[in-house]
């Protein structure tokens, strides 16, 4: 047992591990990330679009470059042999082309953090899409030399959205090194091209532009939405062989499709027309719902940046749409990729030229240095597709929620995020999360002010779909601006904004130093985690059934309704406070709660006090690469970092702190001492129940007036020796495994005439025929032994005392003080016959949940040792205790007479048989019990069903 002492405001903790999971009916966990959930998401899929017939591109003009090979290789070998078509980019007319919106599936291996692999066996088919995505990903997600720019950037956007309760801080950058892999990029890769300087870009949401483009959206005015805040981060590449520059962007998916007119279809280049740009939106506003959707751009440069433009970030106006008409390019820029297609060529990316050089009309450009500069720059992008990422369950997590449901331990997640992030996650786990499953606890007095409540991670939808399980691309009409060519609206928009460079439309400029610590990046993923504080939704979702919202409400719901909310296994929308008074409101309602929480959660120390038992649990830490470790590795002489002084702390209230990769298994710790349990209890019921009867034989043979039954020494020897014995032996009995089949009761005492009808019926049948049949055989043995006295002596003797003839009224126990070695004689028989009654009930304890003809007890080999042992002490006992006292042969025990001696034998067999038939009756009882226990389990239909 921990018994851990606070100070201060924290009270005293105390709290016995192995009864807590000995008797657990909730198992709640308070974190998810790196424990229910893989440290980092992984892709799961990949958004591009695609033409649905190459041929519909084709113009009358191609644009003839010509193309070194790289030197160095940075596609393996199966990728470089598959056959790929050649062709360059090309201008293209708005209705010639058909865009498909392709989305390819991607699962996760749950037995790695990264590992995956392409659902469709026929994705290479698309390979041609998907390579400058995956160089993107390299060149920018996975380069560790962006990392430190990115973090500053990250913390500059975080304290943006503090000021602002429409936005939520996001940071949906995450490794993907392992989708790079699969689409054929080798680590070799990144050494073809050099950093040049990095620009980042964002701006502030407003509700009512969201509302406006956003069609089902608009139907919720009411609703208090949350939007991620939109954000651009690229990199200027330079490929190291030819010096071409490249510019290369990922960011939200609103922000990039407003910097790009093209995409890039796999073979050509391809106007985004308004279909495809809705198109695109749709994807991402539903997918955003639940998962990190990541946009990916790029655009060949023709001329670089200047390096302070890298400690600067650009801020628009919410509203920016019209800022990037004036600088669209009315010719695009033509690219050849034919390095791309080749498949001799090694190189990524080959040399590109825009329109007018191919016209000889080119020149030397000067480096950007201008912050309106720095923002043409970023326009005329193309887009390549996007990837959503999302975390995965743990697979040892998915299996001890579904072995916890089989022995009615309701797994409970608190989640910190809202209903709909967190019921796809839920389902993920394996728990249910329809309706009557889920319940939030933010109250509804804190839905329209939650300023006071932000931290650094919040999740972000950007908006709420009903239809959010299939994502639909509808080819409605929408009043869109030709955002390819600039019309006459747009020029004078352009003039007025040239004119008035203060107002509201321009471009903010924020100046950032960066630090120069070179590992200030490791922390990014860390930072502003997008899913650990939810906003509240008030509008119905699929949860149709009226459950309570708000943890004020949980306690009147419980009193007035039903019992609903204390059988569903996910909470949402929690906060530390609320998730402690849900704990409270379980422990009052019986419930006996043990928590499992991060030790690197401060948070989590209330808590941890809170609950039954706590089980600190040190989890896996999120990567910004999974090529770079998470930690610095520290010497035994630097003494604890901080990182783990806080850790220890943090788990101080906690009877139990491991880490998460250690090989603890929570099934087999409930399993055992949910066994050790249920013997020491088996063993307490014998051991009082032989401590009943040695009192009852004494107090009724007193009230039948008889001699004493047990001598001092021989209670002493029943209660120090003989009954401790077989008591604990039956604490050693196998681990069984099916105790994790059976539901325990939840704590609660209530004594009730049919709870007590049942004990006194249930241990009365089993310990009273030995107290009836001990008191018969000793008297008559007494009975007999009299009789040879009277034979013997010709003297006066009768078993009850005190003797009704006055001529010895002072004679002790009516005489039977004379004859001391036959009242010992009837002793000591009366003593063996109360042994061999105990060892034989305790057959029927070693397996209490089985019949002896289902299971022997002789598998509880402790038990079998303790009985051969106890037996041989009693008779050792008894043959001494006699043969001290000189006791004649002729009133020996060998000497009582061969039907007495039967009756005791066959006793023993009467007893065994009544117990086993009362075991039976027993077991019968139990089974109805655990119906019952698991009906009520398994049951959510309260009065509240829609059914």
């Amino acid at each position: 047992m921990d018994f851990l002492r606070g100070r201060g405001q924290i009270p005293s903790r105390s709290a016995n591990l192995l009864h807590v999971l000995g008797s657990v009916t909730a198992l709640c966990c308070v974190d998810k990330k790196g424990i229910l959930s893989w440290p980092n998401p992984t892709a799961e899929k990949i958004f591009f679009l695609r033409n649905s017939s190459h041929t519909a591109c084709s113009s009358g003009t191609n644009s003839v470059v010509h193309i070194d090979p790289l030197q160095t290789g940075i596609l393996e070998e199966d990728e470089q042999e598959e056959g790929m078509s050649k062709s360059s980019f090309m201008q293209h007319d708005y209705n010639s082309t058909q865009t498909v919106a392709e989305v390819l599936d991607l699962t996760h291996d749950h037995m790695s953090p990264f590992r995956l692999q392409f659902d469709d066996h026929t994705w290479k088919q698309h390979l041609n899409s998907l390579k400058p995505l995956g160089l993107a990903i390299l060149l920018n997600t996975c380069n560790k030399a962006t990392q430190e720019n990115y973090t500053q950037f990250c913390s500059h956007v975080t304290c943006e959205a503090l000021y602002d309760e429409d936005l939520v801080p996001v940071t949906n950058r995450r490794c993907l090194c392992e989708l790079a892999k699969q689409i054929g990029f080798m680590d070799e890769a990144q050494d073809v091209f050099k950093l040049e300087e990095q620009l980042s870009t964002f701006r502030h949401v407003q509700p009512e532009v969201v509302r406006r483009d956003i069609k089902f959206a608009r139907s919720l005015s009411m609703a208090k939405l949350k939007f991620p805040f939109p954000h651009m981060v690229a990199v200027i590449m330079r490929e190291q062989t030819h010096g071409d520059l490249q510019l290369m962007s990922q960011g939200t998916a609103d922000i990039i499709l407003d910097s790009c007119v093209d995409y890039w279809d796999g073979h050509d280049l391809c106007p985004l027309s308004p279909a495809d740009r809705k198109k695109v939106q749709d994807f991402y506003q539903r997918t955003s719902l639940t998962a990190y959707c990541t946009a990916f751009a790029y655009r060949p440069l023709t001329r670089g940046v200047s390096s302070h433009l890298s400690q600067v970030y650009l801020e628009l106006p919410a509203d920016s749409k019209h800022l990037y008409v004036p600088h669209r390019s009315p010719t695009p820029l033509a690219w050849d990729f034919r390095s791309v297609l080749d498949p001799h060529c090694r190189g990524m990316l080959g040399h590109f030229h825009s329109t007018d050089s191919l016209l000889g009309s080119e020149t030397h450009e000067e480096d950007v240095s201008d912050v309106e500069g720095c923002f043409e720059l970023q326009c005329n992008q193309v887009f390549i597709g996007m990837v959503t990422m999302q975390y995965q369950a743990q697979i040892d997590m998915v299996q001890l929620i579904e072995q916890l449901e089989r022995a009615c331990i309701r797994f409970v997640h608190f989640s910190k995020e809202n209903e709909l992030r967190s019921r796809v996650f839920s389902e993920k786990m394996g728990l249910e999360s329809g309706w009557n499953c889920h319940i939030s606890l933010l109250s509804e007095r804190n839905s329209t002010n939650i300023g006071n409540s932000r931290t650094l991670s919040f999740s972000a939808p950007s908006a709420i779909n009903l239809e959010f399980s299939q994502v639909k691309f509808e080819e409605e009409k929408r009043d869109w601006i030709d955002e390819s060519l600039p019309d006459k609206s747009a020029t004078n928009h352009s003039k007025d904004h040239q004119n008035h460079g203060s107002s509201q439309d321009s471009v903010l400029l924020h100046s950032m130093e960066l630090p120069s610590q070179q590992d200030t990046w490791r922390s990014l993923s860390c930072l502003t985690d997008s899913t650990e504080q939810s906003a509240p939704i008030n509008f119905i979702m699929s949860n149709r059934a009226k459950l309570p919202r708000g943890i004020d409400k949980i306690r009147p719901h419980l009193e007035q309704i039903d019992n609903v909310p204390l059988l569903v296994s996910l909470f949402t929308d929690c906060t530390p406070s609320a998730t402690r008074e849900m704990l409270h409101i379980m422990q009052e309602y019986g419930e006996v709660v043990c928590v499992i929480g991060s030790s690197a959660n401060a948070d989590n120390m209330p808590i941890f006090l809170q609950a039954d038992a706590s089980l600190a649990v040190e989890p896996l830490y999120p990567q910004v690469c999974q090529k770079i470790a998470v930690f610095k590795e520290t010497t035994p002489d630097q003494g604890p970092s901080p990182v783990e002084l806080s850790r220890s702390l943090n788990s101080i209230a906690c009877s139990i702190s491991f880490r998460r990769e250690d090989p603890i298994s929570i099934f087999h710790l409930i399993m055992e001492s949910r066994h050790y349990m249920q013997c020491v209890w088996n063993c307490v019921q014998f051991w009082v129940c032989c401590g009943v009867t040695v009192s009852a034989v004494q107090v009724l043979g007193i009230l039948l007036m008889l001699p004493p039954l047990l001598k001092t020494g021989s209670v002493l020897w029943l209660v120090c020796l003989v009954v401790p014995l077989l008591s604990l032996s039956l604490v050693t009995n196998p681990t069984d495994p099916q105790v994790m089949q059976r539901a325990t009761g939840k704590n609660q005492c209530v004594v009730d005439a049919q709870i007590s009808v049942f004990v006194l019926w249930c241990y009365g049948s089993k310990f009273l025929p030995t107290i009836f049949i001990v008191l018969l055989f000793y008297t008559v043995t007494l009975s007999s032994l009299c009789g040879e006295i009277v034979i013997i002596t010709n003297t006066t003797c009768t078993m009850v005392y005190p003797m009704p003839a006055v001529s010895v009224p002072l004679e002790r126990w009516g005489g039977w003080d004379r004859y001391q070695y036959s009242l010992l004689t009837s002793q000591h028989a009366a003593l063996v016959l109360l042994v061999l009654h105990f060892v034989t009930i305790s057959i029927s304890f070693v397996e209490r949940e089985y019949s002896i003809w289902h299971k022997s007890p002789h598998h509880n080999r402790i038990w079998l040792l303790i009985v051969i042992i106890t037996l041989s002490l009693q008779i050792m006992y008894t043959g001494i205790s006699l043969s001290n006292n000189n006791t004649p042969a002729q009133f020996g025990i060998g000497h009582i007479p061969w039907h007495v001696l039967t009756l005791g034998l066959v006793s023993s067999l009467l007893v065994f048989l009544i117990n086993e038939l009362v075991k039976r009756e027993e077991i019968k009882v139990n089974v109805r019990y655990q119906k019952r226990a698991r009906l009520e389990f398994g049951t959510k239909l309260g009065m509240n069903s829609p059914f």
